[in-house]
Parts: C-alpha cells; sequence; structure tokens
C-alpha cells in the first residue's frame, strides 16, 4: 500500500525521503494541502466561466433583448473586489453609527450628571 501511494505524493510536491523517513505528520499535510489547491483550482475554472456566462449573456443577450428592455451588463469590476468593497462599506458604517452612539451616551450622561448637581439646588431654591 504505503509503495503504491508514494507516486501520488511525490506528484504533490513531496521527496521520496520525505515520504518514506519523514514526520508521518507531513505525509497528511501534503495531502490536505493537495486538497485545497484542488478547490482553489475548481473554483478559479467555476469563477473564469461564470464570468464567461457573464460576457455572453451582456453580448449576444444584448444583441437580440426586446426592444424597451434594460441591457444586461458586465460587471464593470471582478465580482470578489465588489463584494469586499461592500463588507469593508458595512463595516465602516457600522464603525460610524457606533460612534455616534457613543456620542450620544456621553452627551446624554452630561446632561444627566448635571441636572443631579442642580437637583438641591432647584430644592433649596423653591424653599428660600
Amino acid at each position: 500500500m504505503y509503495e503504491h501511494d508514494c507516486p501520488y505524493y511525490m506528484s504533490i510536491g513531496m521527496t521520496y525521503e520525505q515520504y518514506w523517513f519523514g514526520d508521518p505528520l507531513m505525509v497528511r499535510a501534503f495531502y490536505k494541502a493537495e486538497q485545497i489547491r484542488q478547490e482553489q483550482a475548481d473554483y478559479n475554472a467555476w469563477l473564469q466561466g461564470a464570468y464567461f456566462k457573464q460576457a455572453i449573456e451582456s453580448s449576444i443577450g444584448n444583441a437580440f433583448r426586446p426592444k424597451g428592455t434594460s441591457p444586461i451588463e458586465y460587471p464593470a469590476k471582478p465580482w470578489i473586489v465588489e463584494q469586499r468593497q461592500k463588507r469593508e462599506e458595512e463595516r465602516r458604517k457600522t464603525a460610524e453609527q457606533e460612534e455616534k452612539e457613543i456620542v450620544f451616551a456621553k452627551i446624554y450622561m452630561r446632561q444627566f450628571e448635571q441636572a443631579g448637581r442642580n437637583w438641591g439646588k432647584k430644592q433649596e431654591s423653591d424653599e428660600k
């Protein structure tokens, strides 16, 4: 069995010495790394196909679209960049909202403290 797997592990980057004489955990790490590389390659192929589909839809689809319908647009930027920018915008808006809430809370607390300081003074002036 081990002789059968050796060429596979050598094909994914292990040396003969690493496979036979190295740490057994290294074999597992190489296997996991290869799985990750395959998933990335599959995702990249899928993404390229999705962009190709979008290009066909926006060119040929627009040529045959009924009059009065809006044209199909090809993305202005890569989808991944657009998603990252949306997440950053959401984070920025959340941070701004949190900052506004902090300022509001500080103002409220100052007003509350001021009212507390003036509370006794008002009662004293009312009694006189």
